[in-house]
C-alpha cells in the first residue's frame, strides 16, 4: 500500500508583484529534449518472494556514492517496509537492506521518504510508520539511523503526535547534530495545525510543536540556521471558510517559538535551498502568467532580488519536487503529469537555469510505466541522479538513473560490442528476472544500457521477455533470448526448471484496512501463494469492487481513490478466492493547489 498524496496549489486573489532586483520581461522557455542516460538500474528489494519496491528520494555521501530510499515488501514480515540501498558512483549495489518496524503488538507497515547524510557520515532515513496502538489507521513520523556501512543503530517512532497522519517528509541536522523534522499531516476534520519535531543524535524527542496561524496549514520545506533555529516555508488557509491559500515564510527559533512570520497574498513557494552567502533562495510560482521565478531572501525574511524563469515547456500537472545549485546557476527537479486525471502517467522533468534565471535545458522523459517521481540531486560531476516508482506488469520498481552532464556527446567513444551480464541464466517457471546488458565502448568504458535495448525471445512458450529486459520462466525448457542495441546484439541462454504454477492455496492483499484522504489515491497490491509455496503479484489479474463507490472507488488497477468521508469495505476476486479490506476516508490534509496548462506567454512584471 502506497499512499499518494497530491498537493495542488489554488490561488484566487489577485496580486500585483514588486520587482526588486530585475526590469526583464523574463525569459522564453527552452524545448524539451531527451537527456544523455548514463546507467539505469531496477532494483525490487531484498524479498525472494515480491517483486514490489519503489524511490523515494536520494542523498548523496561523503564518499562520492549515493543513498536511495523507499519502500519494498518484506519476508520477514509480509508488511511494507523502509528499502534503504547504497550504491557507488558507477551505480553498483554496494549493500541494501529493509528496515523492519515491529512495536510491541506485532509487525507494523513503514515506508521511507526522505534521506540525508548526517555530519558523521551516518544516514538519517525519516518517513511513516503506521501505529499499530490506536486501532484504526494512523501513521506517525518515522526516523531511523544506519552506519554508513548500512548497520542499523535505532529505529523510532514518534507517537505522541496529535493527527490521523503525519509523516517525516523533510529532516535538517543543526550545528549541534540534532535533527528538525517535518511534513505533511492530515486528521478528519475541519482544522489543521502544522508541525515540526525536534530530535538528538540518539533519536529521543527534544520537542515537538504545532502551529496554527489560521484555520489550516502546513510545512513543504525547512532549513536549519546557524542559530539552531529553522526557516520554513509552506501555505496557509486563514479560515475554514476561506478557498484562498496563502504562501508562507517563518523564522522558528531552537525551541520551536516563531521569531517572524511573513503571509502574502499570492505566488506559492515551490521549493527552498540555502545560497552560498548565507541567504535563502525560493522557487515560486505566479498563476496569472502560468510563469516561474527565483525569489532570494535574508535571515530576516526580506526580499533581496526576484529573477524570473518564465513559463517551462511541458503542459501537465507540475510539482517542483528539489532546487539545487549548481557552480553556475540552478537546477528544478520536478514531476510532470501530462494529464493531471491520470495517476498513472508521470514523466520526468529536470530544469537547468542559470544565475539570472535564463532557461538552459528543460529534460523531460520516462517510460509508459512510471508512476511516481521521487526526489532526485544534483551530482558533483554536474549530472543528475532522479528516482521513481516504475511499474511493469505486475511487478514494481525502485527506478534509478544517472543523467550525464549538459552537452555530453552520448557517441564518442564508439560503441564496441553489448553483453549480458551473467550470459547464463536458471529461472523457475512463473519466476520473473531482470536482465543486464551492458555496452561496452572503444576506450574500455561500460555503460547500462538495459532499458535501451529491444529483446526477443527465440521460444516464447519457454521464457518471455518484456521491453524492459525482463524475463519470465513460462515452461521448462532452454532458449534464448536476445538483445539488439544500435545494430548490435547479445544473448542470454536461459533454462527454465521446475513445475508449472498450481492453484492458490491463498489469496489476500497487502492489508486489511486502508486510510486515505478525499482526493488522493493509493495503490493496492494482490498476491497468492500456490500449492509449491511460491507467492506471486497478481494484482493486474484480480477484479476489485467497493461496497460504496459514493466513499470510495477502486479501479481495474486495484488504485483506490477517496471520495467522500467515510467507511466502506473493498471486494477483491481471483480464480474465485475473495479477500475483503475496508477503506476509511477522511478530510484532506492540504487544500488544493492547481497548476494549468502551460503555453508560451510574455512575463510583464
Amino acid at each position: 500500500m502506497t499512499l499518494k498524496l497530491y498537493k495542488f496549489i489554488t490561488v484566487t486573489l489577485a496580486f500585483l508583484l514588486v520587482w526588486t532586483g530585475s526590469s526583464d520581461t523574463g525569459y522564453a522557455a527552452v524545448s524539451e529534449e531527451e537527456p544523455v542516460i548514463e546507467w539505469s538500474s531496477l532494483l525490487n528489494g531484498t524479498s525472494v518472494q515480491y517483486d514490489y519496491s519503489a524511490g523515494r528520494a536520494i542523498t548523496a555521501t561523503s564518499d562520492g556514492g549515493y543513498v536511495a530510499v523507499g519502500v519494498s515488501l518484506s519476508d520477514i514480515s509480509s508488511e511494507r517496509c523502509a528499502y534503504v540501498v547504497k550504491l557507488n558512483n558507477k551505480g553498483e549495489v554496494l549493500w541494501e537492506r529493509e528496515l523492519v518496524y515491529q512495536d510491541k503488538y506485532d509487525y507494523e507497515p513503514n515506508e521511507a521518504l526522505y534521506v540525508i547524510e548526517a555530519s558523521d557520515g551516518s544516514i538519517i532515513v525519516g518517513g511513516e510508520v503506521k501505529d499499530g496502538s490506536y486501532g484504526r489507521p494512523r501513521y506517525v513520523p518515522y526516523v531511523s539511523r544506519l552506519t554508513s556501512e548500512g548497520q542499523l543503530l535505532w529505529q523510532k517512532a514518534y507517537l505522541n503526535m496529535p493527527f490521523y497522519l503525519q509523516s517525516a517528509d523533510d529532516i535538517e541536522e543543526t550545528s549541534s547534530g540534532d535533527f528538525l523534522i517535518t511534513g505533511g499531516t492530515f486528521r478528519n476534520d475541519d482544522k489543521l495545525p502544522a508541525y515540526l519535531l525536534k530530535i538528538n543524535s540518539s533519536g529521543d524527542e527534544l520537542w515537538s510543536k504545532t502551529y496554527e496561524i489560521g484555520s489550516s496549514q502546513a510545512f513543504n520545506n525547512i532549513i536549519a540556521t546557524p542559530d539552531e533555529g529553522v526557516i520554513a516555508t509552506g501555505w496557509v488557509q486563514m479560515s475554514e471558510n476561506d478557498s484562498v491559500t496563502k504562501p508562507l515564510i517563518l523564522k522558528i527559533s531552537n525551541t520551536g517559538e516563531i521569531i517572524w512570520q511573513k503571509i502574502e497574498e499570492a505566488d506559492s513557494i515551490s521549493s527552498l535551498t540555502p545560497s552560498n552567502d548565507g541567504n535563502y533562495i525560493l522557487t515560486r510560482y505566479q498563476r496569472e502568467t502560468q510563469s516561474y521565478y527565483l525569489q532570494k531572501l535574508n535571515s530576516d525574511g526580506d526580499v533581496i532580488w526576484n529573477k524570473i524563469i518564465g513559463q517551462i515547456a511541458g503542459s501537465g500537472s507540475r510539482s517542483i519536487l528539489r532546487m539545487q545549485s549548481l557552480d553556475n546557476g540552478y537546477a528544478l527537479i520536478a514531476s510532470l503529469r501530462p494529464d493531471p486525471t491520470n495517476y498513472n502517467k508521470v514523466k520526468y522533468q529536470i530544469l537547468i537555469i542559470n544565475e539570472e534565471g535564463v532557461q538552459l535545458h528543460n529534460y523531460l522523459f520516462g517510460e509508459a510505466g512510471l508512476r511516481n517521481v521521487g526526489k532526485g540531486i544534483a551530482t558533483t560531476d554536474g549530472g543528475f541522479l532522479i528516482t521513481g516508482e516504475l511499474h511493469n506488469g505486475s511487478n514494481q520498481y525502485m527506478q534509478l538513473m544517472k543523467i550525464a552532464p549538459p552537452d555530453i556527446d552520448p557517441s564518442n567513444p564508439q560503441l564496441a560490442k553489448i553483453e549480458f551480464q551473467p550470459s547464463k541464466l536458471e529461472l523457475s517457471v512463473g519466476e520473473t528476472v531482470g536482465s543486464v546488458v551492458k555496452s561496452v565502448y572503444s576506450d574500455s568504458s561500460v555503460t547500462d544500457v538495459t532499458y535501451s535495448a529491444a529483446y526477443t525471445s527465440l521460444d516464447p512458450s519457454i521464457a518471455s521477455v518484456d521491453s524492459l529486459g525482463q524475463i519470465t520462466g513460462i515452461r521448462p525448457g532452454k532458449t534464448l533470448i536476445i538483445a539488439t542495441y544500435r545494430g548490435d546484439q547479445a544473448g542470454i541462454a536461459v533454462q527454465v526448471v521446475g513445475h508449472d504454477p498450481g492453484e492458490a492455496s491463498e489469496f489476500y492483499l497487502d492489508s486489511d484496512e486502508y486510510s486515505l484522504s478525499i482526493e488522493t489515491e493509493l495503490d493496492v497490491a494482490a498476491y497468492f501463494t500456490d500449492v509449491f509455496g511460491n507467492t506471486s503479484l497478481v494484482t493486474q489479474a484480480t477484479t476489485f469492487s467497493s461496497d460504496n463507490p459514493a466513499t470510495a472507488t477502486i479501479d481495474e488497477y486495484g488504485m483506490i481513490r477517496g471520495i467522500s468521508p467515510g467507511i466502506t469495505y473493498i471486494t477483491a476476486k481471483y480464480n474465485g478466492l475473495t479477500y475483503r479490506a475496508s477503506v476509511w476516508v477522511v478530510h484532506p490534509y492540504l487544500p488544493q493547489y492547481t497548476f494549468p496548462d502551460v503555453q508560451q506567454m510574455i512575463f510583464t512584471p
